[in-house]
């Protein structure tokens, strides 16, 4: 019971800790000032409908994030990639704190690379979802688009009223091929990258991120 209790307490400072530096880095780190990631040209043509597109953002948060993870790779944030008539753009779930609009959004591909930080992004494409060439991924990432699911501030994947970015992957992919990247949906950890990166699971198509063996999982 007390290890419950301090899980809980743990949860509720993480999420109030975020909550707080989401508003600092909106005020304090001006997007422009960045030196950001991309993909070259050959990079964005080996993009596919359902590849999940990850990256290190700016700022506070950010770096929060990636500090409490403790992952070999240094993420904070992922969307799903869909094409448009052969263009590929972006959904993902973004707090209205950084952004104009609140929750389950679309940016193209270019804006999504100015909130990456320099080599930062990777691309993977969930192995089962090669079958139906992410056509499943993609129809139910805009379902969530057009129902215009708000943020989960509260960072809690039993509440599927409200979704964060990795919240909408694990989901999606939960729903559509049975695949749970987060078996232990108690913890704060729940918020992480680490899955994404199994090749067991998922194929890594595009790394721009350094692995830092410091941080493997012991």
């Amino acid at each position: 019971m007390k290890k419950l209790k301090r899980t809980i307490l743990a949860i509720v400072l993480f999420v109030a800790l975020l909550a707080i530096l989401c508003v600092v880095e909106d005020k304090v780190i001006p997007k422009s000032s960045h030196k950001s990631d991309k993909l070259s040209s050959a990079e964005v043509a080996m993009l596919c409908n359902g590849d999940i597109i990850l990256r290190k953002g700016f700022g506070f948060v950010s770096n929060k994030i990636v500090e409490i993870l403790d992952e070999p790779y240094s993420l904070s944030h992922c969307g799903i990639v869909v094409l448009d008539d052969g263009e590929p753009y972006v959904i993902h779930s973004v707090s209205s704190t950084l952004s104009d609009y609140d929750g389950v959004q679309r940016c193209s591909l270019n804006r999504f690379f100015v909130d990456s930080k320099p080599n930062s992004i990777v691309v993977v494409r969930y192995l089962g979802a090669e079958t139906d060439n992410g056509a499943l991924v993609t129809t139910d990432a805009k379902r969530y688009l057009e129902a215009q699911v708000p943020f989960d501030n509260s960072f809690d994947l039993t509440d599927n009223a409200k979704m964060y970015c990795t919240e909408l992957v694990w989901k999606i992919l939960l729903d559509n091929y049975s695949c749970d990247i987060y078996p232990d949906h108690s913890s704060h950890n729940t918020l992480g990258f680490a899955p994404f990166m199994d090749t067991t699971r998922f194929k890594i198509i595009i790394n721009h991120c350094v692995f830092d063996s410091s941080r493997m999982e012991r």
